[in-house]
């Protein structure tokens, strides 16, 4: 299967099969196909309009998720402008691969530079599930061993005392979830003030939710972390989950 070929297998629903051959023959093309895949996310950015109006067109999608399994650093910008746009924009690109897959995506192209993370996480015209994404993104960087458990927890620290925007949100919500995750002990008072100052919604996360994690043993609680924590490596078993599961948009 010759490079235009794949592109156009991959860039519309063809009435809901997983290209396959386009994928595997995507991945045993990777060096000659990679630049192809950056074009399309660079042309994705300022076609958004288009491909939302667009409801088979998905190509942006295959790209992600092959870039993400080939490491491509080079995506890594491209993906943060397209998650960048503001309101509904993202969600109505991406489906629910911005709640669902997102965080391991940019896991496995940021090459560990977080600080462009850590400006959409701290920016409140940023979509609050990209903001949780790339909350999420920093717990599987740890549960990877490709960052320090101790920086993310006094990166969060951070955002408690006075990086997020003192309002009720589910950044603040997912926050909280991002904590537990990494075992939240040091951050336990952090925690305690935002939900009596109400930042938190208690139906999505409780207090005594916490108080449960505390309760486990650290370093099987940490063991859990890094044994589930995983990267994009197999883009078609990524997207056979998304036949019937979920939806692209």
């Amino acid at each position: 299967m010759n490079l235009a070929h794949i592109i156009e297998e991959l860039a519309y629903d063809m009435g809901g099969d997983l290209p396959r051959d386009a994928i595997e023959a995507a991945i045993a093309k990777r060096k000659q196909i990679t630049p192809h895949l950056i074009a399309i996310l660079e042309d994705a950015v300022y076609r958004v309009d288009e491909i939302i109006e667009d409801d088979n067109y998905q190509g942006h999608l295959y790209a992600m998720y092959l870039l993400a399994q080939f490491r491509d650093e080079g995506a890594y910008p491209y993906i943060l402008e397209l998650f960048s746009f503001p309101g509904e924009i993202p969600h109505a690109i991406a489906g629910d691969v911005l709640t669902e897959d997102l965080s391991r995506i940019f896991a496995s192209v940021c090459g560990k530079n977080i600080d462009p993370l850590k400006h959409l996480i701290e920016n409140p015209a940023i979509n609050e599930y990209v903001r949780a994404a790339c909350q999420a993104c920093l717990v599987t960087l740890v549960g990877c061993g490709l960052i320090n458990r101790k920086e993310i927890i006094e990166y969060f620290r951070s955002l408690f005392q006075s990086k997020l925007e003192k309002i009720p949100s589910f950044v603040w919500d997912h926050l909280i979830v991002s904590c537990c995750s990494l075992y939240p002990e040091e951050l336990y008072i952090e925690i305690q003030e935002a939900y009596k100052l109400k930042l938190i919604n208690s139906a999505f996360i409780s207090f005594e939710d916490v108080a449960t994690t505390l309760a486990e043993e650290k370093q099987r609680h940490l063991f859990q972390l890094f044994h589930d924590a995983e990267l994009i490596d197999d883009t078609v078993t990524e997207m056979e989950k998304w036949m019937g599961n979920y939806s692209f948009q």
